[in-house]
């Protein structure tokens, strides 16, 4: 099959992104009307239950390249919500398609690295910087201390597809895939230190793949990946929410709660489906990469020694997640080796802080006030 650029999309996947469109006011308005009669909704402000609809209807209605073509690169988003904002774009260039994104000025004395989510294909979200952007400013108001806030641009895997491929022939292409996303973190890291940042006085935040890219991070730490570049180094905290921790949507929080989630069992699944090892990968093979890629299926010792390679981390998941059930017990395992604070959020769903940004919502969520108060314990 043949290899397919980042985002494009044939005349009739655009006329199919279109078609999928045109339906979202009918979807979103349909579940606003039954949302109280719902115990998943009935909870929810009006503009959440709109904000949720729309997320879950686009997400598993349309391929990952359409929802790049739609949404366009990380550094389209970020430039784009520097200028909205009257910020000037800081970019520091990594090479090979991986940069430095800066959200405040550059500082080199405590900073929070943020590595968004998105299933190693998906862009950054505007929401997610504004998310951030905000969080950190209540934390330097509370704490009086200065945070630079910075996120990591890594290279999306790409897809390599017919010309009218349906779900199931999309096909993952090697190339930007594990550990590609790591090697360009841990050179982020590199130049972080060059700059003379400390590594006590590096903050680690991610959700979903993002988290799962934290978590790749502490596992390279403690077991080293080949041909990736080794780090030795002892941070300050990881803030880890919803991690992907495991491709292939088993548990019962999958079944249970598909209906509840704003992305359903069946788009994990596929999205699984794409991102789940099938080639040899050097020095490790496909079952070898396994620990890293899925947290769920790491050893019950193998994060042994986390204590000495990060100060303290929190994980977060949603009660109504279908991801619950793996992010609770990789969270299980973690604890028995290093200071870690586990929040199952009450009626919560994945990336659930981020939605109320996304829903133009005036107070923070449970979640939110949660995370900015670990925050302000672990920068300050």
């Amino acid at each position: 099959m043949a290899r397919r650029k980042y985002g494009a999309v044939s005349w009739f996947e655009r006329l199919r992104t279109l078609f999928i469109l045109l339906p979202l006011p009918f979807v979103t308005l349909s579940r606003l009307l039954l949302s109280p009669f719902l115990s998943s909704e009935k909870h929810k402000t009006w503009r959440r239950v709109l904000a949720d609809a729309s997320f879950r209807y686009i997400s598993s209605s349309m391929r990952v390249n359409e929802m790049q073509s739609v949404m366009g690169t990380t550094r389209d988003v970020y430039e784009s919500w520097a200028k909205k904002n009257g910020l000037e774009a800081r970019i520091d260039e990594l090479g090979d398609d991986a940069r430095l994104l800066w959200f405040t000025e550059r500082r080199t004395d405590k900073i929070l690295l943020y590595i968004h989510g998105g299933t190693y294909c998906l862009p950054l979200q505007d929401f997610a910087a504004t998310y951030w952007k905000e969080t950190i400013a209540n934390v330097e108001k509370t704490t009086g201390c200065k945070v630079g806030l910075v996120a990591l641009n890594y290279c999306k895997v790409l897809f390599s597809n017919d010309k009218f491929p349906t779900k199931g022939q999309l096909a993952l292409i090697p190339e930007a895939y594990f550990p590609t996303q790591l090697t360009q973190l841990v050179r982020a890291i590199h130049h972080l230190f060059q700059q003379g940042i400390h590594p006590s006085n590096i903050h680690f935040a991610g959700e979903s793949a993002g988290g799962a890219l934290v978590l790749q991070l502490l596992s390279h730490i403690l077991h080293p990946v080949p041909n990736v570049p080794p780090i030795a180094a002892k941070f300050g905290s990881a803030c880890i929410m919803s991690p992907w921790v495991s491709v292939d949507g088993k548990t019962g929080s999958h079944l249970l709660n598909s209906n509840n989630d704003v992305l359903p069992a069946y788009t994990w699944a596929y999205l699984g489906e794409q991102s789940a090892p099938s080639f040899e990968v050097p020095g490790l093979g496909a079952e070898g990469a396994r620990p890293y890629l899925e947290a769920l299926n790491a050893p019950e010792d193998w994060w042994y020694g986390l204590s000495g390679v990060v100060k303290r981390v929190f994980v977060s998941v949603g009660e109504y997640e279908c991801l619950r059930d793996d992010v609770v017990e990789v969270a299980r395992k973690l604890g028995k080796e290093g200071f870690v604070t586990t929040v199952v959020q009450t009626k919560g769903v994945h990336n659930d802080q981020y939605l109320d940004v996304m829903a133009g919502e005036k107070r923070p969520g449970e979640l939110t006030l949660k995370i900015t108060e670990w925050l302000e314990q672990n920068l300050a």
